[in-house]
């Protein structure tokens, strides 16, 4: 995200991290302002990153895969070496 924002916009890098840092920020605002459920938040993310997924292997791009089943992993606790 940064690079692309810093590329079309003709920012610095260091300018571009600034500006996605701070946009980050008003997202979490916004979402603790609006009272959004942690459930409905996970629930959108296991879809976007099942979806990431599916345009990897679409793409063949198994970087993407692997990216996408390793936040998923995170996100919800898949590996079973973490269970123990």
């Amino acid at each position: 995200m940064v690079t692309q924002l810093a590329e079309s916009k003709g920012l610095s890098r260091r300018t571009a991290q600034r500006t996605v840092q701070q946009a980050y920020a008003l997202i979490r605002e916004d979402i603790d302002q609006c009272n959004v459920e942690r459930t409905d938040l996970v629930a959108q993310a296991i879809h976007l990153l099942m979806e990431s997924a599916r345009m990897g292997l679409a793409q063949n791009n198994p970087g993407a895969v692997v990216g996408a089943v390793s936040q998923l992993d995170k996100l919800c606790g898949l590996s079973t070496s973490r269970r123990v």
